[in-house]
């Protein structure tokens, strides 16, 4: 018994630990959530997020919160949601004006968006 605990402690358990620490392939499908900032000079009160294909919004991903300008948050997207790649924006800013983006923008190939005043860019 104490010949297999040995191994396990010495051998089996840092092979395991290392192979954990590699890094993994993520499938498009897992790589979907991003981050948002907005970099808009406007603090934004609603933020609605749709797949390209959907044509309506859904609910206001922010809830009750806020996010400052100069400000991001990681969006997080449903199980339901981890095949759609192409995603709309609605952006609704403290003042009352609101910007919409409804080029599909694929979250897939990205980390981050950056909402500026006019234009978004991906990273």
């Amino acid at each position: 018994m104490r010949t297999f605990t040995r191994l396990l402690l010495t051998a089996i358990l840092p092979a395991v630990l290392m192979f954990c620490m590699l890094p993994q392939q993520a499938s498009p499908q897992s790589r979907a959530n991003f981050w948002f900032l907005n970099n808009t000079g406007k603090e934004l009160h609603n933020l609605y997020v749709s797949p390209h294909s959907q044509g309506s919004w859904g609910a206001d991903v922010l809830g009750r919160a806020t996010l400052p300008s100069e400000m991001g948050t990681l969006i997080v997207f449903p199980p339901a949601w981890r095949g759609v790649c192409h995603e709309d924006f609605k952006l609704v800013f403290a003042d009352g004006t609101s910007e919409v983006y409804t080029q599909g923008l694929d979250v897939c190939q990205l980390h981050a968006l950056q909402f500026n005043a006019d234009t978004v860019e991906g990273f």
